[in-house]
């Protein structure tokens, strides 16, 4: 795999009702694989509160070994 498409690191989630964070079970790599996925309308199923959640780009955030991330970094 070349640097150009690193691999991922993490992928994070904000649960949109208690707010609470948690390890996607969705989970991509490498990078390029975020280019052709649909990240809209994606539900999960909250670690913490155990509701489901949506899980699109403004409350997901997907790290990768070259320091660049996929979402909302401020996650």
């Amino acid at each position: 795999m070349s640097n150009l498409d690193p691999e991922t690191l993490s992928i994070t989630v904000k649960c949109l009702k208690c707010g609470g964070k948690f390890p996607s079970p969705i989970f991509m790599s490498p990078k390029s694989t975020f280019d052709s996925s649909v990240l809209e309308n994606n539900v999960v199923q909250c670690t913490v509160c155990g509701q489901m959640t949506g899980c699109d780009k403004e409350n997901f955030v997907a790290r990768f070994k070259d320091g660049g991330f996929v979402g909302n970094d401020a996650l």
